[in-house]
C-alpha cells in the first residue's frame, strides 16, 4: 500500500464559533511553589540515561495499577498508563515536591483514528496532539495508589475527541501570535518563548506501538533505536527494547541534582510492589 502524503487531510474546516474547549494544553504549566516564574529551574543542569523494565516487572507494574477496581464497564490499566503512573511518581519523589505543589502530565494522543472520518490507513507522518493531566498535586501523586495517576493519564486521554482535535486546531488558529506554541510543541524559533515543561511537570512520550525493528534497509534490522536529541528539561521517552521479548527502556532527560534518587526509586518503589 503506497504511503497517503496529503496533509490537507489535517486541515479543518473553520468554525465561526470560538473553541468549544479550555486546552490548558496550550497555557503555562504549574510553577514550583513560592517561585513567580521557571528561570531558575531552566538554568539546572540535566542529563539523560536509559533504564529498563523487564517484561515481567512490566507485568507487575500493570497489576499493581489495577489492583483498585475501575469504574464499571471501563478496561484495565494499560502498559502506558501504568508504566507512565510510575515514572510521574517517582519523578514527584525524586524532586521531593511539596504534597500542594500542582504537577501536570503532558504527553501526545495519536489522533489517526479519533478524527471523524479517520485518516487513510496509510497516513505517512506525525498525526498527533498535545494533552495534560487535570490538575493535580504532588502528595496525591506520591501517597495514593499507582492507579491513581493511571487514572489521571487516562483522563486526558480520553479527553482527545474528534470534537477536541478540531477545537485546539481552532484555539491555535486563534492565537494572536503563534511563537509560544511553535517553540514549545514543534522546537522552532526562540526556545526561551516556550512554556517550561520541567520541574514540577514531566513529559512522557510513547513510541511502544511503532514497528521501527521491522524496518530492513539492507544491513539487517536495527539494534537500537531513539532519539538522536532528547529535550533538555524532564522528558521520558519509552521504547520497546530491540530484544522483542517485551521489556521496555525508559530514556529520560532530568535534572542531575534529582537523577539518582530518581534512578533508585525507579527500581526500589518497583520492588516494593
Amino acid at each position: 500500500m503506497p504511503s497517503f502524503l496529503d496533509r490537507t487531510a489535517l486541515i479543518f474546516q473553520r468554525s465561526p464559533s470560538s473553541p468549544r474547549f479550555d486546552h490548558p494544553e496550550l497555557k503555562p504549566l504549574p510553577l514550583k511553589l513560592g517561585t513567580s516564574d521557571d528561570a531558575a529551574e531552566k538554568k539546572k543542569k540535566t542529563r539523560a540515561v536509559l533504564l529498563k523494565l523487564t517484561a515481567k516487572q512490566v507485568e507487575k507494574l500493570k497489576k499493581k495499577a489495577n489492583e483498585q477496581p475501575v469504574k464499571e464497564g471501563s478496561r484495565h490499566y494499560s502498559r502506558f498508563e501504568a508504566i507512565t503512573a510510575h515514572i510521574w511518581r517517582c519523578a514527584s519523589k525524586a524532586r521531593e515536591l511539596d504534597e500542594k505543589q500542582p504537577t501536570l502530565l503532558r504527553f501526545n494522543v495519536d489522533i489517526r483514528n479519533r478524527l471523524i472520518p479517520p485518516l487513510p490507513r496509510n497516513y505517512f507522518g506525525n498525526a498527533l496532539v498535545a494533552t495534560v493531566t487535570p490538575k493535580c498535586y504532588a502528595g496525591e501523586i506520591m501517597s495514593k495508589p499507582l492507579s491513581y495517576a493511571a487514572q489521571k493519564v487516562r483522563e486526558a486521554n480520553e479527553m482527545v475527541s474528534n470534537e477536541y482535535i478540531r477545537s485546539q486546531s481552532e484555539a491555535v488558529l486563534g492565537q494572536e501570535h503563534l511563537d509560544c506554541i511553535k517553540a514549545f510543541f514543534m522546537g522552532q524559533g526562540e526556545r526561551s518563548l516556550a512554556h517550561f515543561p520541567g520541574n514540577p511537570n514531566i513529559q512522557i512520550t510513547s513510541w511502544m506501538n511503532l514497528p521501527v525493528y521491522e524496518a530492513d534497509f539492507g544491513w539487517g534490522k536495527p539494534i537500537y533505536f531513539g532519539l538522536g536529541y532528547v529535550n533538555s528539561h524532564d522528558r521520558a521517552l519509552i521504547l520497546l527494547s530491540p530484544e522483542g521479548d517485551g521489556s521496555v527502556i525508559v530514556s529520560i532527560h532530568f535534572q542531575i541534582a534529582h537523577m539518582q534518587l530518581f534512578k533508585k526509586l525507579f527500581y526500589e518503589d518497583y520492588s516494593k510492589l
